[in-house]
């Protein structure tokens, strides 16, 4: 198979996995409950960094890392950025249930940076990003929540990305 027919497929099968889903409305409605060893609020720039073994819930929304920074502006939360130490051996974790799916996205990788109000996620180092039985990995990732879109980079020369996507149950 040429390299232009694999990407035709790839291209292809990334449109048959694309739904439009967007996080679940109720979710924003909810209290964001933190749990971390420690923290640092600074509120003149709008930032709060949770560091320690830090859980976040809000509705479905569940985010799981050594640190977490939470990005505010006028008392709302416009980025969440979650990330391991250097020396572990744990994946920043992220889960939730999209508005029009009974599937929850999970995405684990070595810093995830959700976008909160553009409804975006990008992941990096040892990216993963899995729904229903679909699996897409790479060393970078990005998913545009609401649009259903997904692109997927390599880690290198050697680094290849690795997609499967299941047919649809009838």
């Amino acid at each position: 198979m040429s390299r232009t027919s694999s990407i035709l497929l790839l291209l292809l099968g990334m449109l048959i996995l694309s739904v439009k889903v967007g996080a679940l409305t109720s979710d924003g409605e909810q209290p964001l409950h933190i749990q971390a060893d420690a923290a640092v609020m600074d509120d003149a720039k709008g930032s709060s960094v949770y560091r320690g073994n830090v859980s976040i819930e809000q509705g479905t929304l569940q985010i799981k890392a050594d640190e977490v920074e939470i990005i505010t502006s006028d008392s709302e939360v416009i980025q969440i950025i979650a990330s391991t130490d250097a020396n572990s051996k744990n994946l920043a974790y992220f889960e939730q249930l999209p508005d029009d799916s009974t599937d929850l996205v999970y995405a684990d990788a070595r810093k995830i940076t959700y976008l909160v109000q553009e409804e975006r996620l990008h992941l990096s180092g040892n990216a993963t990003l899995r729904q229903a039985k679909d699996v897409l990995t790479g060393e970078l990732v990005y998913y545009d929540i609401t649009q259903g879109i997904m692109s997927l980079k390599s880690g290198g020369q050697q680094g290849r990305i690795d997609v499967i996507i299941n047919p649809k149950a009838k």
